[in-house]
């Protein structure tokens, strides 16, 4: 197993095909047997005090799997502590009503230039989250960036792409599935600096700063 330890409570494991069969688990039975997969991330846990001096305060434990292409295991392991929780959904809260505002904004705009037929709101908020505006991500460091996009499910995002601005990183992300934009927020709440839409600040980076991965930033960054 080789372990990188991306925060304080973050790690990444990567297992080998020849390990998980030493092991006697396949990919498989992490995902369908829970006794079995159970059993193989306590094993996990133990290397990972063993090599990283990984401890944890005995928060539930998010695991992330991902199958690389020469068919080795990537897990990424987080404990999610409780205050750390209230605090991301203090700030998911915050985000989701500056969402909402915007939604208002846009059925009021959409009502008043509709003179014959009524207005759909839910038209409207579908509209929105899937297709109308990309939610940026500010981030601090090339490392936070690298953490982000080991957490992040894929299928949940249409497209991303990765910018520079002032010593500071911005992924760009177009959102594919809107019922899960909760889930995806908690995630850029606990890594990003700011996450604001579209016409709230991106002009400035378009204009000033440096575009470096145009497309499929997320699946870059995640297989390097």
């Amino acid at each position: 197993m080789k372990f990188t330890r991306l925060n304080d409570n973050v790690i990444r494991c990567v297992i080998s095909k020849e390990e998980m069969y030493d092991y006697g688990i396949e990919i498989s039975e992490i995902v369908d047997n829970r006794d079995k997969a159970e059993d193989f991330l306590r094993k996990v846990m133990q290397e990972a005090r063993y090599e990283l001096n990984y401890k944890t305060q005995g928060g539930a434990l998010s695991v992330q799997i991902a199958v690389l292409p020469e068919g080795d295991v990537a897990m990424t392991i987080a404990e999610a502590l409780p205050e750390k929780i209230e605090s991301q959904m203090n700030i998911l809260k915050h985000y989701l009503e500056d969402f909402q505002k915007v939604l208002d904004q846009k059925i009021s705009e959409k009502k008043k230039s509709e003179s014959k037929e009524e207005s759909k709101p839910g038209d409207v908020v579908k509209s929105f989250i899937s297709v109308t505006e990309a939610v940026w991500v500010r981030c601090d460091s090339m490392d936070t960036c690298m953490d982000i996009a080991n957490i992040i499910d894929e299928n949940v995002i249409r497209s991303s792409a990765l910018y520079t601005y002032k010593d500071e990183y911005y992924y760009k992300l177009e959102i594919a599935d809107g019922e899960k934009i909760g889930e995806l927020f908690l995630s850029f709440c606990e890594y990003g600096e700011e996450i604001f839409l579209e016409h709230e600040g991106a002009v400035m980076i378009y204009e000033h700063g440096r575009c470096l991965i145009a497309k499929d930033a997320i699946a870059t960054l995640r297989n390097l």
